[in-house]
């Protein structure tokens, strides 16, 4: 029990001259060099209970720099998404101009013969209808993934309802003049 007072009075001295000469020029010197200053940062972090603003303010930084990086990562995702649908449906939109060019050339071809030439127009143009209805789908979904603030191709053009839109196509037809039905017979 007499040795438990000069060992603790030792404690102390060893304590107040390591703060003396070690700790105090080293907090002085943190002043003047960041990283030394980051280092005590850090330990005083990893061993105090209250953190230094050093280390919160790096905390707050790499939790920012975090987002920014997720938010680059799902951009990225969201742009190779847009990409992959543009590319399947200019595919679609090439395969539907193919058909219409390639039925308008049937029809032309035939269309010289009286019942044949008729029969293969309305066939070409309800079929075309529908090609074109599926390329106005594809315009307005592609529209919307460019974010653009334009009305629906699709139901403008009464694509949602078919029947609707072929009566306007065909009353059209009936009420136009063609210039070949005006000419008289030579």
């Amino acid at each position: 029990m007499r040795l438990l007072p000069p060992v603790i009075r030792s404690g102390i001295n060893v304590f107040v001259l390591f703060s003396a000469l070690v700790l105090t020029p080293l907090f002085a010197l943190s002043h003047f060099s960041a990283g030394l200053a980051g280092m005590l940062g850090s330990f005083a972090d990893n061993y105090l209970p209250r953190p230094t603003l050093l280390n919160n303010e790096k905390r707050s930084r790499a939790r920012a720099e975090s987002r920014l990086r997720e938010q680059r990562v799902l951009d990225g995702r969201e742009r190779a998404a847009k990409r992959r649908a543009a590319a399947a449906g200019n595919k679609t939109v090439g395969n539907k101009g193919r058909r219409i060019l390639q039925r308008g050339a049937g029809a032309l071809a035939v269309g010289w013969i009286p019942v044949i030439g008729v029969t293969a127009d309305v066939v070409s143009l309800s079929a075309d209808y529908a090609d074109v209805c599926g390329l106005f789908a594809t315009i307005d979904e592609m529209s919307a993934m460019l974010y653009l603030p334009e009305s629906s191709l699709y139901q403008d053009n009464y694509c949602d309802v078919p029947e609707q839109g072929m009566e306007i196509i065909m009353e059209s037809a009936e009420n136009t003049n063609f210039p070949w039905l005006m000419e008289g017979p030579s």
